[in-house]
């Protein structure tokens, strides 16, 4: 085993004997995958991690998120997260048209669920509270990705009280430009006004590190328990369809494209797309007055 591998090993806390089998033995595949590619642990480059993550594509997705995890978790210690540029956390395909969203009323609930799970009976705000919301309204009203919100820095941001846009790198590191509503523009104030420290990153959690996808997805999990939803029903993914489908009724396609970081107007045109329901909705007085 390598010794960047054994000093992450020793200098991370593990909550299960299970848990440290399974970082084992994924940073000891991925320096196998490395080493017969090529690479060198000890100056891993963009290139290595691209090669380790095209070797995984044939496996589930929850294989391969779990690895995402762990690499990053790696990388992160050893400051090396700069090469993990353009690599997307795996999700699941939407294999068909149909939407995978949800409506402005279980918005409305998810974002008064957010607030009462961060504040106390006194209604002070809990420790990292604020960040919490901050977060939740992010992926509400900007359509990130969830990689891309976790890697957004301070200075990726220019809000004020009355106009304000995201710089986000997006996949392949390219960079697009994304407004800021008044809503998110309050959300991220807030939690940014109490900040202290000096780290660059936008979210950092309560032990002083830039937040990863798990928390994300950890904030989520917990937000779709109390908003008495289906279980999986809330997920990054899901709010960032959910922006994407109210905004295509908004504006041009080619904004549309241009605000999801698509490449291809094609990819975008499924938002556009009205689901069954819409289409029955529209279909039921087709006939009504045609005597």
């Amino acid at each position: 085993m390598d010794e960047s591998i054994s000093q992450f090993l020793e200098g991370k806390k593990f909550t299960s004997p299970e848990t440290i089998r399974t970082f084992q033995y994924t940073l000891q595949t991925f320096q196998s995958i490395i080493e017969d590619g090529g690479g060198d642990m000890k100056s891993l480059t963009e290139f290595d991690i691209h090669h380790y993550f095209r070797n995984r594509e044939d496996k589930k997705v929850t294989t391969r998120q779990k690895e995402y995890s762990i690499i990053l978790s790696f990388l992160n210690y050893h400051g090396w997260q700069d090469r993990m540029n353009g690599i997307e956390y795996p999700e699941e395909k939407v294999v068909s048209m149909e939407r995978k969203s949800i409506d402005n009323i279980d918005i409305a609930k998810i974002k008064r669920e957010i607030e009462k799970m961060n504040r106390k009976l006194n209604g002070d705000w809990k420790k990292g509270g604020k960040m919490r919301v901050a977060v939740i309204y992010s992926l509400i009203y900007s359509g990130l990705r969830v990689s891309e919100l976790v890697n957004l820095n301070r200075d990726d941001l220019d809000v004020r009280e009355r106009t304000g846009t995201i710089q986000v790198r997006g996949k392949g590191n390219k960079e697009r430009t994304v407004p800021a509503p008044k809503e998110l523009r309050r959300k991220l104030m807030e939690y940014l006004s109490e900040r202290t420290d000096d780290n660059p990153a936008l979210f950092v959690s309560n032990r002083g590190q830039r937040i990863s996808v798990r928390n994300v997805q950890d904030i989520l999990s917990r937000l779709n328990d109390r908003c008495g939803f289906k279980k999986g029903t809330v997920h990054p993914h899901v709010l960032r369809h959910s922006f994407l489908y109210q905004t295509a009724k908004k504006v041009p396609l080619t904004t549309l494209t241009q605000l999801a970081g698509h490449d291809d107007p094609k990819t975008t045109m499924i938002y556009t797309t009205p689901n069954l329901q819409e289409v029955g909705a529209k279909l039921d007085n087709l006939y009504l007055g045609d005597e």
